[in-house]
């Protein structure tokens, strides 16, 4: 649900080779317009058809034209491939900046939805404080949760966000001294 498109078109497990029974979906499959899915094996066509269910969105033609367009258009211009490399971009460079300026970082995750800790942080009070000077730079960075890359992050939003991540070290090695 997390990772969704942003790893593959036929979902987050396809790299891992992977084949659920049962995949949700949400809001991302549509652009953020409201929507849901679940989606399943042939082998449970027939259970899910005893079921009964009601929705507030069923009747919602623009979520659903929305979703329509949003999958066209990340096929059309292979929006997985391009958040990968958006995400490659920000994490090379976090993490020669953090090495830069001292830090001993960890960055987890794939890195089209990374996270950020710094090592022996463990209240993440450093990375609070990282966050915090990133927001100031106008890069905002959740301190523990993961990160969601798009396809519409460019090379100049990343060299953006880079610039502000890199003040951001800045500021916490004055605060804290390096690692």
């Amino acid at each position: 649900m997390r990772a969704g498109w942003r790893l593959d078109l036929r979902g987050s497990w396809e790299p891992l080779g992977v084949r659920p029974d049962l995949t949700a979906w949400s809001k991302a499959m549509a652009n953020g317009f409201p929507i849901a899915a679940v989606t399943g094996t042939d082998a449970l066509r027939g259970a899910a058809q005893t079921l009964y269910s009601t929705g507030s969105f069923w009747f919602s033609a623009t979520a659903m034209a929305a979703a329509k367009a949003t999958i066209e258009i990340l096929r059309e211009i292979d929006g997985p491939a391009l958040m990968h490399r958006a995400g490659t971009r920000l994490r090379e460079g976090i993490a020669a900046q953090a090495a830069a300026h001292g830090f001993v970082v960890r960055q987890t995750g794939p890195v089209q939805v990374p996270w950020l800790s710094f090592e022996g942080d463990d209240t993440l009070e450093k990375g609070i404080a990282w966050a915090g000077a990133c927001l100031e730079e106008g890069v905002y960075l959740h301190a523990w949760h993961n990160w969601f890359l798009s396809a519409a992050h460019t090379d100049e939003e990343i060299d953006r966000a880079l610039q502000g991540t890199d003040a951001a070290f800045a500021k916490l090695r004055a605060a804290y001294g390096a690692d």
